[in-house]
């Protein structure tokens, strides 16, 4: 198959991207989502996600939206690290003298497995953490917890998917989290959440 390279007309766009300031990116990304009728439910939503890491008191974007919302939207996410991070976590050398891992170099060997998705690995304050429960189940829900990060993304989204593990699941009996069920042993009913989640996403 032949491959096309990238004309003068690509790279010109792409250089213009880059020289966007914050404002006219999110600005830009907001109008673009309001041009595809299946995206305006949550044009806003992402709005407010992509400010509230940073906002400038003056920018004319505030004018689109209640500033309400952005401090709503850091509340939630604050709220949602705090309550993951409540959860047992491990450093590096914790998880390896915990649970007798012979590496020789455990931060180099989670951030591997990290990479690859197998583990989930959460940076705060420059550090890494690892939720406890990923080796501290017994053999086959530990497999489940290996596969389920993989499907799930935690290699780009570790946050998101510690949040799916850890919250109370509707679907669940009892609105159990995905982990308190492999605990009881209902591999079967964690593995059949995830086929769900999955194919929720890619619908």
């Amino acid at each position: 198959m032949e491959h096309k390279t990238a004309g003068p007309s690509h790279e010109s766009d792409s250089q213009q991207q880059r020289s966007l300031s914050d404002h006219e990116f999110i600005a830009r990304m907001r109008a673009e989502l309001y041009k595809r009728p299946s995206m305006r439910l949550v044009a806003d939503r992402v709005t407010h996600i992509m400010l509230a890491g940073r906002i400038d008191r003056d920018d004319p974007i505030l004018e689109l939206i209640e500033s309400d919302d952005i401090l709503d939207e850091k509340t939630v996410l604050s709220d949602a690290v705090e309550r993951i991070l409540s959860f047992p976590h491990l450093s590096a050398k914790e998880v390896a003298d915990n649970y007798d891992k012979n590496w020789a170099n455990p931060s180099d060997a989670l951030r591997k497995l990290s990479a690859k998705g197998e583990v989930i690995g959460l940076k705060r304050a420059g550090k890494f953490r690892y939720p406890e429960f990923q080796f501290s189940l017994p053999g086959e829900a530990n497999q489940v917890v290996r596969e389920g990060n993989v499907a799930l993304g935690a290699r780009d989204d570790p946050w998101g998917v510690a949040s799916w593990w850890l919250s109370p699941n509707p679907s669940a009996e009892d609105r159990k989290s995905p982990v308190q069920l492999l605990g009881e042993g209902s591999f079967t009913a964690v593995r059949a959440l995830l086929r769900a989640e999955i194919a929720d996403d890619l619908a």
